[in-house]
Protein backbone atom coordinates (compact mmCIF):
# COMPACT_ATOMS: atom_id res chain seq x y z
CA UNK A 1 0.00 0.00 0.00
CA UNK A 2 1.40 3.36 -1.07
CA UNK A 3 1.38 6.06 1.62
CA UNK A 4 2.79 9.43 2.68
CA UNK A 5 3.75 10.67 6.13
CA UNK A 6 2.94 14.10 7.46
CA UNK A 7 4.58 15.43 10.63
CA UNK A 8 3.35 18.39 12.67
CA UNK A 9 5.84 19.26 15.38
CA UNK A 10 5.65 22.07 17.92
CA UNK A 11 6.89 23.05 21.32
CA UNK A 12 4.70 20.50 23.11
CA UNK A 13 4.14 17.48 20.89
CA UNK A 14 4.97 15.81 17.59
CA UNK A 15 2.16 14.26 15.58
CA UNK A 16 3.02 11.97 12.67
CA UNK A 17 0.26 10.57 10.47
CA UNK A 18 0.37 8.21 7.52
CA UNK A 19 -2.19 8.72 4.71
CA UNK A 20 -3.01 6.34 1.89
CA UNK A 21 -3.42 7.49 -1.74
CA UNK A 22 -7.04 8.49 -1.06
CA UNK A 23 -6.16 10.66 1.93
CA UNK A 24 -7.40 8.16 4.49
CA UNK A 25 -5.56 8.01 7.84
CA UNK A 26 -3.89 4.64 8.32
CA UNK A 27 -1.78 5.38 11.42
CA UNK A 28 -1.04 8.27 13.80
CA UNK A 29 1.67 8.57 16.43
CA UNK A 30 2.18 11.20 19.13
CA UNK A 31 5.56 11.95 20.70
CA UNK A 32 7.15 14.80 22.67
CA UNK A 33 8.13 18.27 21.41
CA UNK A 34 9.82 18.79 18.02
CA UNK A 35 11.00 22.39 18.23
CA UNK A 36 14.81 22.24 18.12
CA UNK A 37 14.97 25.56 19.96
CA UNK A 38 13.79 23.73 23.08
CA UNK A 39 16.47 21.04 22.96
CA UNK A 40 17.99 19.85 19.66
CA UNK A 41 18.87 16.32 20.70
CA UNK A 42 15.53 15.54 22.35
CA UNK A 43 13.54 17.20 19.56
CA UNK A 44 15.32 15.16 16.88
CA UNK A 45 14.79 11.98 18.90
CA UNK A 46 11.06 12.71 19.09
CA UNK A 47 10.83 13.41 15.35
CA UNK A 48 12.70 10.22 14.48
CA UNK A 49 10.63 8.14 16.91
CA UNK A 50 7.35 9.46 15.46
CA UNK A 51 8.37 8.47 11.92
CA UNK A 52 9.96 5.17 12.91
CA UNK A 53 6.81 3.90 14.59
CA UNK A 54 4.99 4.18 11.27
CA UNK A 55 7.78 2.91 9.01
CA UNK A 56 8.35 -0.28 11.02
CA UNK A 57 4.70 -1.20 10.49
CA UNK A 58 4.48 -0.35 6.79
CA UNK A 59 7.00 -1.06 4.06
CA UNK A 60 9.49 1.74 3.52
CA UNK A 61 9.45 0.83 -0.19
CA UNK A 62 5.79 1.91 -0.32
CA UNK A 63 6.52 5.31 1.26
CA UNK A 64 5.98 8.10 -1.31
CA UNK A 65 7.28 10.94 0.81
CA UNK A 66 7.68 12.56 4.22
CA UNK A 67 6.56 16.17 4.68
CA UNK A 68 7.37 17.84 7.98
CA UNK A 69 6.00 21.04 9.47
CA UNK A 70 8.29 21.79 12.41
CA UNK A 71 8.12 24.90 14.61
CA UNK A 72 11.47 26.69 14.55
CA UNK A 73 12.64 24.82 11.40
CA UNK A 74 13.36 28.12 9.67
CA UNK A 75 15.85 29.19 12.35
CA UNK A 76 19.54 28.77 11.55
CA UNK A 77 20.33 25.33 10.10
CA UNK A 78 17.51 23.51 11.89
CA UNK A 79 15.83 22.47 8.64
CA UNK A 80 19.08 21.07 7.27
CA UNK A 81 19.74 19.21 10.53
CA UNK A 82 16.30 17.59 10.46
CA UNK A 83 16.76 16.48 6.84
CA UNK A 84 20.21 15.04 7.55
CA UNK A 85 18.95 13.18 10.61
CA UNK A 86 16.06 11.55 8.72
CA UNK A 87 18.40 10.64 5.87
CA UNK A 88 20.92 9.02 8.22
CA UNK A 89 18.28 7.07 10.15
CA UNK A 90 16.09 5.83 7.30
CA UNK A 91 18.09 6.53 4.12
CA UNK A 92 15.20 8.57 2.69
CA UNK A 93 14.77 12.24 1.91
CA UNK A 94 12.14 14.45 3.49
CA UNK A 95 10.70 17.92 2.93
CA UNK A 96 10.91 20.27 5.91
CA UNK A 97 8.91 23.48 6.37
CA UNK A 98 7.63 25.43 9.37
CA UNK A 99 4.48 24.28 11.13
CA UNK A 100 2.35 27.16 9.79
CA UNK A 101 3.09 26.15 6.19
CA UNK A 102 1.97 22.55 6.53
CA UNK A 103 -1.16 23.73 8.39
CA UNK A 104 -1.90 26.15 5.54
CA UNK A 105 -1.49 23.36 2.97
CA UNK A 106 -3.84 21.14 4.98
CA UNK A 107 -6.62 23.72 5.30
CA UNK A 108 -6.41 25.02 1.72
CA UNK A 109 -5.99 21.52 0.24
CA UNK A 110 -2.51 22.21 -1.06
CA UNK A 111 -3.27 25.60 -2.59
CA UNK A 112 -1.50 28.89 -1.86
CA UNK A 113 -3.12 31.46 0.42
CA UNK A 114 -2.93 32.88 3.93
CA UNK A 115 -3.34 31.21 7.31
CA UNK A 116 -4.49 33.38 10.22
CA UNK A 117 -3.96 32.03 13.73
CA UNK A 118 -5.53 33.93 16.63
CA UNK A 119 -5.61 32.03 19.88
CA UNK A 120 -3.48 32.70 22.94
CA UNK A 121 -0.98 34.15 20.45
CA UNK A 122 -1.40 35.31 16.87
CA UNK A 123 0.28 35.21 13.45
CA UNK A 124 -0.61 35.57 9.78
CA UNK A 125 1.39 33.34 7.43
CA UNK A 126 1.14 33.28 3.65
CA UNK A 127 2.50 31.31 0.72
CA UNK A 128 2.40 32.32 -2.94
CA UNK A 129 4.32 30.52 -5.70
CA UNK A 130 6.96 29.20 -3.30
CA UNK A 131 7.50 32.51 -1.51
CA UNK A 132 6.42 32.91 2.12
CA UNK A 133 5.69 35.92 4.30
CA UNK A 134 4.65 36.40 7.90
CA UNK A 135 3.19 39.14 10.05
CA UNK A 136 2.98 38.72 13.83
CA UNK A 137 4.06 35.70 15.83
CA UNK A 138 6.65 37.64 17.81
CA UNK A 139 5.34 36.54 21.21
CA UNK A 140 3.54 38.44 23.94
CA UNK A 141 6.47 40.76 24.78
CA UNK A 142 7.08 41.92 21.20
CA UNK A 143 3.69 41.55 19.60
CA UNK A 144 0.87 38.99 19.64
CA UNK A 145 -1.60 41.63 18.51
CA UNK A 146 -5.15 40.41 18.01
CA UNK A 147 -4.60 37.43 20.33
CA UNK A 148 -6.38 36.32 23.48
CA UNK A 149 -3.43 37.72 25.40
CA UNK A 150 -3.68 41.12 23.71
CA UNK A 151 -7.46 41.31 24.25
CA UNK A 152 -6.91 40.59 27.95
CA UNK A 153 -4.18 43.22 28.28
CA UNK A 154 -6.41 45.78 26.54
CA UNK A 155 -9.15 45.02 29.04
CA UNK A 156 -6.77 45.39 32.00
CA UNK A 157 -5.45 48.69 30.64
CA UNK A 158 -9.05 49.90 30.38
CA UNK A 159 -9.57 49.01 34.04
CA UNK A 160 -6.54 51.11 34.97
CA UNK A 161 -7.72 53.99 32.74
CA UNK A 162 -11.08 54.08 34.51
CA UNK A 163 -9.45 54.17 37.93
CA UNK A 164 -6.88 56.85 37.08
CA UNK A 165 -9.51 59.08 35.49
CA UNK A 166 -12.12 58.62 38.24
CA UNK A 167 -14.59 57.00 35.85
CA UNK A 168 -17.38 54.70 36.94
CA UNK A 169 -16.40 51.05 36.70
CA UNK A 170 -17.60 49.45 33.48
CA UNK A 171 -19.31 46.08 33.52
CA UNK A 172 -16.10 44.71 32.03
CA UNK A 173 -14.04 45.90 34.99
CA UNK A 174 -16.56 44.52 37.48
CA UNK A 175 -16.63 41.17 35.71
CA UNK A 176 -12.85 40.82 35.63
CA UNK A 177 -12.55 41.72 39.33
CA UNK A 178 -15.16 39.07 40.08
CA UNK A 179 -13.42 36.49 37.86
CA UNK A 180 -10.09 37.07 39.63
CA UNK A 181 -11.74 37.28 43.06
CA UNK A 182 -10.14 40.63 43.86
CA UNK A 183 -11.83 43.77 45.20
CA UNK A 184 -9.78 46.58 43.73
CA UNK A 185 -8.11 47.47 40.43
CA UNK A 186 -4.99 48.15 42.54
CA UNK A 187 -4.60 44.37 42.89
CA UNK A 188 -4.51 43.73 39.13
CA UNK A 189 -0.75 44.27 38.84
CA UNK A 190 -0.14 41.39 41.22
CA UNK A 191 -2.15 39.10 38.93
CA UNK A 192 -0.42 40.27 35.74
CA UNK A 193 3.14 39.98 37.01
CA UNK A 194 2.66 36.64 38.74
CA UNK A 195 0.64 34.86 36.02
CA UNK A 196 1.55 32.91 32.90
CA UNK A 197 0.70 34.10 29.39
CA UNK A 198 -2.09 31.51 29.18
CA UNK A 199 -3.59 32.59 32.51
CA UNK A 200 -3.70 36.22 31.40
CA UNK A 201 -5.10 35.26 27.99
CA UNK A 202 -7.97 33.38 29.67
CA UNK A 203 -9.55 36.75 30.57
CA UNK A 204 -10.40 37.15 26.89
CA UNK A 205 -13.31 34.78 27.59
CA UNK A 206 -14.80 37.43 29.90
CA UNK A 207 -14.37 40.13 27.26
CA UNK A 208 -15.96 37.95 24.56
CA UNK A 209 -18.92 36.96 26.73
CA UNK A 210 -19.73 40.53 27.75
CA UNK A 211 -19.19 41.92 24.27
CA UNK A 212 -21.64 39.50 22.72
CA UNK A 213 -24.43 39.58 25.32
CA UNK A 214 -27.77 40.93 24.11
CA UNK A 215 -28.19 43.11 21.05
CA UNK A 216 -25.17 45.34 21.46
CA UNK A 217 -23.24 43.78 24.32
CA UNK A 218 -21.20 45.71 26.85
CA UNK A 219 -19.84 48.79 25.08
CA UNK A 220 -16.24 48.68 26.34
CA UNK A 221 -15.84 44.94 25.75
CA UNK A 222 -17.45 45.18 22.33
CA UNK A 223 -15.11 48.00 21.35
CA UNK A 224 -12.04 45.96 22.29
CA UNK A 225 -13.22 42.97 20.23
CA UNK A 226 -14.03 45.06 17.15
CA UNK A 227 -10.67 46.82 17.33
CA UNK A 228 -8.77 43.55 17.62
CA UNK A 229 -10.70 42.01 14.72
CA UNK A 230 -9.64 44.92 12.53
CA UNK A 231 -6.03 44.72 13.71
CA UNK A 232 -5.97 41.00 12.89
CA UNK A 233 -7.28 41.77 9.41
CA UNK A 234 -4.47 44.30 8.94
CA UNK A 235 -1.84 41.59 9.53
CA UNK A 236 -3.45 39.47 6.80
CA UNK A 237 -3.54 42.45 4.44
CA UNK A 238 0.16 43.05 5.12
CA UNK A 239 0.99 39.46 4.12
CA UNK A 240 -1.34 39.69 1.12
CA UNK A 241 0.51 42.76 -0.18
CA UNK A 242 3.97 41.34 0.52
CA UNK A 243 3.16 38.27 -1.56
CA UNK A 244 1.50 40.32 -4.32
CA UNK A 245 -1.72 38.32 -4.30
CA UNK A 246 -4.48 39.43 -6.64
CA UNK A 247 -6.90 37.31 -4.66
CA UNK A 248 -6.59 34.32 -2.32
CA UNK A 249 -8.31 32.15 0.26
CA UNK A 250 -7.89 32.78 3.98
CA UNK A 251 -7.70 29.88 6.46
CA UNK A 252 -8.60 30.45 10.10
CA UNK A 253 -7.26 28.77 13.23
CA UNK A 254 -7.33 29.58 16.94
CA UNK A 255 -10.06 30.05 19.53
CA UNK A 256 -10.27 33.86 19.31
CA UNK A 257 -11.04 34.11 15.60
CA UNK A 258 -13.20 30.99 15.58
CA UNK A 259 -15.31 31.55 18.69
CA UNK A 260 -15.80 35.32 18.94
CA UNK A 261 -18.55 36.41 16.55
CA UNK A 262 -17.65 40.08 16.98
CA UNK A 263 -13.94 39.59 16.23
CA UNK A 264 -14.82 37.39 13.25
CA UNK A 265 -17.35 39.88 11.82
CA UNK A 266 -15.00 42.89 12.17
CA UNK A 267 -12.15 40.82 10.72
CA UNK A 268 -14.08 39.66 7.66
CA UNK A 269 -15.68 43.02 6.93
CA UNK A 270 -12.36 44.87 7.04
CA UNK A 271 -10.68 42.23 4.87
CA UNK A 272 -13.35 42.30 2.19
CA UNK A 273 -13.20 46.10 2.05
CA UNK A 274 -9.47 46.05 1.34
CA UNK A 275 -8.48 42.85 -0.53
CA UNK A 276 -9.97 40.19 -2.79
CA UNK A 277 -11.00 37.26 -0.58
CA UNK A 278 -11.80 34.17 -2.66
CA UNK A 279 -13.00 32.16 0.33
CA UNK A 280 -12.65 31.89 4.10
CA UNK A 281 -11.89 28.38 5.33
CA UNK A 282 -12.74 27.46 8.91
CA UNK A 283 -12.30 23.73 9.31
CA UNK A 284 -10.91 21.44 11.99
CA UNK A 285 -8.21 19.45 10.23
CA UNK A 286 -4.87 18.00 11.29
CA UNK A 287 -1.91 19.97 9.87
CA UNK A 288 -0.38 16.60 8.92
CA UNK A 289 -3.00 16.37 6.17
CA UNK A 290 -0.92 18.98 4.36
CA UNK A 291 1.48 16.16 3.43
CA UNK A 292 -1.24 14.36 1.49
CA UNK A 293 -2.20 17.47 -0.50
CA UNK A 294 1.41 18.51 -1.20
CA UNK A 295 2.23 15.04 -2.51
CA UNK A 296 -0.98 14.89 -4.56
CA UNK A 297 -0.29 18.23 -6.27
CA UNK A 298 3.34 17.27 -6.93
CA UNK A 299 2.20 14.07 -8.65
CA UNK A 300 -0.37 15.95 -10.74
CA UNK A 301 2.35 18.36 -11.89
CA UNK A 302 4.67 15.55 -12.93
CA UNK A 303 2.00 13.44 -14.66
Amino acid sequence: MKYVIGVDGGGTKTEATAYDVDGKVIKTTIKGFANLLNNKEKALDNIVASVKEIIVQYSIDELKGIYMGIAGAEVGENSKLIKETIKSKFNIDCVVMNDAEIALKAMLKGKDGILTIAGTGSVAFGLNKGITARCGGWGNLLGDEESGYKISIDAIKRMIFEKENDLSQSELTKSILKRLEIKSVDEITSFVYSSTKDEIASLAEVVARLGEEGEEGEEVARGILIREGIELAKTVISVYKKLKFEGCSIALAGSVIRKSKIVRKAFEEYLKENIVVESIVDEEISPTMGAYYINKINEEIHD
